[in-house]
């Protein structure tokens, strides 16, 4: 496979990650006002973990013999953390396009934890952009707490929570690199996500569900197009690309979850929104020219690994 034709397949993955993910926000808002959000939660991932289940025995997929640990440790953030942090933050009246621009912030999170643990040098430019991205929400939260968009002090705290949840989720499954087949890493993560948002549901919430059409839809669609077809589409890219790539695709995220908002949640953007979309964008592209180390001259086999400029070996 030519290095042209290898761009373009990822290209065409991250795009369709893109608008899958971005969806999830929409259909979280779409399902959320029959159900609270642990409990919805609990029964997204544990259908998910059911369909993986059921995949990987018709399938014959081999077990591995270890990596548990860092699959759940992964999982729990990547997807717990995570939606519970995103999922409260629309049920307190937060719109997906917000809440999916606070998560863009992730690739700007991923770039500090890997420069960090790599310890490679700081471009000033990079610096520029991660203060670009800040500015850029800060601008949509800003005029948000003062319109009446929804946003509040609470689902703003819970939508960074959630932006917390999937950088380390993300980035810890990349350190440690379990290794294990596409079904098995989505069973383990989603099956322990349930039995914690299960828990979190007995201990804060009523256990209020209206079985509506509308939340059946919602839950199927997060369950097969979200947390198996989005999330396995990002383990791909995981696998083949470094960890502050992989994270600067969710840029895209805030754009798809707004455009797809506006026909199904009648949400058109407002202008702080669009503003901060603007100021991110610009981030984008500071970000991505910046922040990848410089390749060398002759061609190299691309590495699963934290940062493509520290070899694998190295951080063993």
């Amino acid at each position: 496979m030519t290095r042209e034709t290898k761009n373009l397949k990822v290209s065409l993955i991250a795009l369709t990650f893109v608008i899958l993910y971005g969806s999830g926000f929409v259909g979280g808002r779409y399902g959320l006002p029959y159900a609270e959000p642990f409990y919805y939660l609990a029964i997204r991932f544990g259908l998910t973990a059911v369909i993986l289940l059921a995949l990987i025995l018709c399938l014959r997929v081999a077990w591995p013999r270890s990596g548990y640990v860092h699959l759940i440790v992964s999982g729990i953030l990547l997807q717990g953390v995570f939606s519970a942090g995103v999922f409260y933050a629309l049920s307190h009246g937060m719109t997906p396009a917000v809440s999916a621009l606070i998560i863009a912030l992730q690739p700007l999170l991923v770039w500090l934890m890997v420069s960090v643990v790599t310890a490679r040098k700081v471009r000033l430019l990079s610096v520029l952009a991660l203060i670009g991205g800040l500015v850029g929400v800060g601008i949509t939260v800003f005029r948000g707490l003062e319109s009446s968009s929804g946003l509040t002090p609470t689902n703003v705290a819970f939508g960074f929570l959630g932006l917390v949840g999937v950088a380390t989720g993300q980035f810890y499954y990349q350190l440690k690199n379990p290794g294990a087949h596409l079904l098995i890493n989505g069973f383990v993560q989603s099956g322990s996500s349930a039995v914690v948002m299960l828990v979190g549901g007995l201990v804060f919430e009523q256990g209020v569900i209206r079985w509506t059409p509308e939340l059946l839809f919602s839950e199927l669609w997060m369950s097969v197009g979200v947390s198996i077809g989005a999330l396995s589409l990002l383990f791909v890219l995981m696998r083949s690309e470094s960890a502050d790539r992989v994270a600067s695709y969710f840029y895209g995220v805030p754009i798809a979850a707004g455009l797809i908002a506006w026909p199904v949640l009648g949400q058109r953007p407002t202008v702080s929104e669009i503003i901060g979309f603007a100021v991110i964008m610009v981030s984008i592209i500071v970000f991505n020219r910046s922040s990848r180390p410089p390749r060398p001259r002759a061609e190299r086999v691309p590495e699963v690994s934290v940062d493509d400029s520290v070899p694998a070996a190295e951080r063993a």
